[in-house]
């Protein structure tokens, strides 16, 4: 349904009716009762308090009339309680909530699933800052019996408390009663809204000078900024940046760019904006890079910018003072920022799979942000050093492409591990290339993208391999705790002394991970300092506040790690970098296996000191002429995503299409197969008048939770609206067949993962 716009043509004396949106899993609008009292000052946008069932929601207003249809009868219909008064706007910018309509079209997701996205903008990321407090007349309007019936419980539960009640414990969407009953008393002078006294020490502000607030993982956040110094202004991108800011239409340009080059760019892009009062919203994929971005863009621009993050008390406090911000730096949340006028959205790392939210609805922050430039007549930016294919192929957009500096560029080797003695972790080459380098006094980074000692256990008589009961995937091996863990629900067990199957006793890991790269690196280089950066290390905030201060300082001779290396700032240069299984991550049943492993082998490379002062790369792998490999060899990028796109072309997967990742969950096996297999047979079923669509599967998935089954399929087509509304009218026809809560149907729209 599209929201009216044309409010101001109801007559506002008559009986009132208004569509609203509630944010729950819920497609469909609900028709209320606008009071008398609420009739001037309701319009299309508004937050409203609704009662729902027996709570009561905060909804938004998408449509006002003075008559109903005539299947609802007026006597069914229950009254809007009251607009949400928390201190923020009580109206909804227009454009946001056609943007939650469009995302709810796009990405195939109720409409008020959708609405949570922008009303998080007003409500999850504002602080309490204000208490009831009961007042002197309050205290004897209890004690003399003047206080009505209906508002004494109130009164009463305030009154028992010195220094009030948070209005937070208040909540509007608490009960809807409540708040008419606040109101009353405050009217009445019987209660008071007052501000905290003092904020905690904790989030005291100094003015003029940057706090370092600490996240929940123990990042601090002002991080130091590296030492290394960004090119100069480029003139003709300036010019451009622009060009595209006054043109008054939506612009995209995608920017291919070490992360020096986009940082000038970025910086010089919100000066420019800024100087026509111009907004501008900065997304990336991970907080800590947010962090440093916000570090970086207020040093270069001297502009006051804002971290949107919910845990970030400091930002919260600016914007409770009233004060819009005009940059807004944050993660993928960040695109739906309530902020007007805005004349540029930059997209800082556009191919990160964080940019994908895991749950429904299942939004890609840059389709978002395509979106919203389109409604804001804004420029968008995608920018990274390894676009994403469906970027670098994008042929709407406007591609700039700068190129490497070859002096900075270090030295990069291959060994064939095809010609090394089976099993090996070091090969010769490496050993004496890290030899080499301790002795120099140069730091080295090894890279593995597997965290555990091993990939798993197998027998070496039976093959048996322990695998998680829920999941049914082998477990990854922990010698360090001996101990046998699922990489998907976390479930552990023991190591067993001897197989179940054949009782053999001759178990042995296969699939080195970054545990065993510490341990032989340990038994090999027994004096160097050795520090292991993964997902495991990471997991106590106090060890990992140290692993990256010490990261960033260059305390460690040697730094093992995963890809969690390069979610945060750029780390400092390592005279060696050695890529111990560069193929690892072809072996991945996902057809996006080959560019993932390409971009982590630019991350990898990317951190080795320059040839002229040293800076050796060495690749181990088994595929040596493996395209992603070969792109890294030669330094040229093209050879890459030529080669890759062939491949997709052939295959017939994105960018040369859509697809979408349908799934059947429930607890009965036989329901479960069944639905997916009508599924499936309506979509392939085509009119003449309609694209045809290709459906790969069903077939049975990994469900995470136990007891449940789930089957999947894969469903490609060339345009992803046609998608889109293929995928929604089958499932609407599918939900009517089957009794609701039997199985649940899951819709993920260009998904980013689909191993």
């Amino acid at each position: 349904m599209n929201f009216d716009g044309n409010s101001t043509a109801i007559r506002r004396t008559d009986r009132l009716y208004a569509d609203v949106i509630v944010p729950r899993h819920i497609s469909k609008s609900f028709t209320y009762l606008v009071p008398p009292t609420l009739a001037q000052a309701i319009d299309v946008g508004s937050r409203v308090l609704v009662p729902f069932g027996r709570a009561a929601l905060e909804g938004a207003v998408i449509s006002l009339t003075n008559e109903l249809p005539t299947e609802i009868k007026t006597v069914s219909l229950r009254e809007i309680s009251s607009l949400v008064q928390d201190g923020q706007d009580p109206l909804l910018s227009p454009k946001l909530l056609e943007l939650s309509r469009k995302i709810a079209n796009y990405y195939v997701a109720p409409w008020g699933q959708c609405l949570r996205l922008i009303f998080s903008s007003f409500v999850t990321r504002q602080p309490s800052r204000t208490r009831y407090v009961v007042t002197p007349q309050g205290r004897v309007a209890l004690a003399t019996g003047h206080c009505p019936d209906n508002l004494r419980p109130t009164l009463q539960r305030i009154a028992r408390r010195t220094n009030g009640i948070l209005s937070s414990t208040l909540h509007p969407t608490r009960r809807g009663d409540t708040l008419r009953i606040i109101d009353i008393l405050i009217k009445e002078s019987w209660l008071a809204l007052v501000p905290l006294d003092t904020p905690s020490a904790d989030h005291r502000r100094r003015p003029g000078k940057l706090v370092a607030y600490e996240r929940d993982d123990g990042l601090p956040m002002n991080a130091v900024l590296p030492s290394t110094s960004l090119p100069d202004s480029d003139l003709s991108w300036r010019a451009r940046v622009i060009e595209c800011l006054q043109s008054n239409h939506m612009q995209k340009l995608v920017l291919h760019a070490p992360w020096p080059h986009r940082i000038r760019r970025l910086a010089d892009a919100i000066q420019q904006a800024h100087s026509l009062k111009r907004s501008t919203i900065v997304v990336t994929g991970e907080i800590a890079r947010a962090t440093w971005l916000k570090q970086w863009l207020s040093t270069l621009t001297g502009l006051q910018i804002t971290l949107a993050h919910s845990s970030l008390e400091s930002d919260r406090l600016e914007q409770s003072q009233g004060l819009m911000p005009s940059v807004v730096v944050g993660t993928r949340s960040a695109i739906f920022a309530p902020i007007e006028s805005i004349g540029l959205i930059w997209i800082e790392g556009e191919e990160d799979a964080a940019l994908k939210e895991p749950q429904e609805p299942r939004y890609h922050a840059r389709e978002v942000a395509s979106l919203r430039a389109e409604s804001e007549q804004a420029l968008l930016i995608l920018a990274s050093a390894k676009p994403s294919l469906e970027s670098k192929f994008d042929a709407t957009a406007e591609h700039h492409y700068v190129s490497h500096d070859v002096a900075l560029q270090p030295k990069i080797e291959l060994v064939d591990l095809r010609k090394e003695p089976g099993g090996t972790l070091f090969s010769h080459k490496l050993i004496s290339a890290m030899q080499e380098a301790l002795g120099n006094h140069r730091t080295i980074l090894l890279f593995l993208n597997r965290k555990g000692y091993a990939r798993t256990l197998v027998c070496r008589d039976c093959s048996w391999v322990p695998r998680c009961a829920a999941c049914a995937v082998p477990f990854t091996y922990y010698r360090e705790v001996s101990q046998l863990t699922c990489r998907y629900c976390g479930r552990s067990d023991q190591v067993p002394d001897s197989c179940p199957s054949c009782h053999s006793s001759r178990m042995s890991p296969i699939g080195d991970g970054t545990e065993r790269v510490e341990t032989d690196t340990r038994r090999l280089f027994p004096q160097a300092k050795i520090a292991r950066i993964d997902g495991d290390t990471l997991r106590r905030p106090a060890s990992a506040r140290q692993l990256w201060e010490s990261a960033r300082s260059g305390a460690w001779d040697i730094l093992i790690g995963t890809q969690a290396l390069f979610r945060r700032e750029p780390l400092p240069h390592y005279g060696l970098v050695g890529i111990l299984q560069a193929d690892s991550g072809l072996h991945v049943s996902d057809f996006r296996s080959a560019e993932q492993t390409y971009q982590l082998l630019i991350d990898a490379a990317s951190v080795a000191s320059p040839a002229s002062v040293g800076g050796r790369v060495i690749v181990q792998t088994r595929f040596p002429t493996h395209h992603a490999v070969q792109a890294l060899l030669s330094g040229d990028p093209d050879r890459f995503y030529e080669e890759e796109r062939a491949a997709r072309q052939l295959l017939y997967y994105p960018p040369l299409c859509h697809i979408a990742e349908l799934s059947v969950i429930g607890k009965s096996l036989e329901i479960v197969e069944e639905a997916a297999k009508r599924w499936a047979t309506e979509l392939s079923r085509s009119a003449h008048d309609q694209e045809s669509l290709i459906v790969l599967g069903p077939v049975p998935a990994l469900n995470r939770q136990p007891r449940n089954h789930q089957h999947r399929m894969l469903v490609k087509a060339a345009d992803c609206r046609t998608l889109s509304r293929r995928v929604h009218d089958s499932v609407q026809n599918l939900e009517q067949q089957y009794r609701r809560g039997q199985i649940k149907f899951a819709i993920d729209i260009d998904p980013v993962e689909t191993g």
